[in-house]
């Protein structure tokens, strides 16, 4: 009977750590397994340090701590949409890689033209972890 106890104990104990730390959206990776092993993220391994994301986001559908992000929307046929870990200091960001809190303003073109728009309701201002343009 103790027998089955700790083996009982012992997959809780197995379960609630490999549940607790799960990849979060804007961790780094070197493969999409990295990010999740059920394969709904991705290693977007052209960031530096890779970024754990999800592709092809609409409005309010990232994982928590997340936010829908557009990049090159005009014209529409470049668009790209990313969810990009959410932000309100750059404290909050991941060290080491350069990635700082930004809005999507600070995210501009060669001719200061606007790249990238949160699509989260109500969120055009907030902030995500990116890296910002080449200076």
């Amino acid at each position: 009977m103790f027998a089955g106890r700790a083996s009982l104990l012992f997959i809780g104990c197995f379960v609630a750590i490999a549940t607790g730390c799960a990849p979060a959206i804007g961790d780094s990776c070197t493969t999409t397994t990295d990010c999740s092993v059920n394969g709904d993220r991705i290693c977007d391994r052209a960031s530096p340090g890779g970024y754990c994301t999800v592709g092809g986001c609409e409005a309010d559908t990232c994982p928590d701590g997340a936010r829908c992000v557009e990049f090159r929307f005009d014209p529409s046929r470049l668009a790209t949409r990313w969810c990009m870990a959410r932000c309100s200091s750059s404290r909050d960001c991941r060290k080491g890689d350069g990635y700082r809190c930004l809005e999507a303003s600070e995210i501009a073109g060669t001719d200061d033209e606007t790249l990238a728009r949160v699509l989260d309701d109500g969120k055009e201002s907030a902030g995500f972890c990116a890296q910002p343009a080449a200076q």
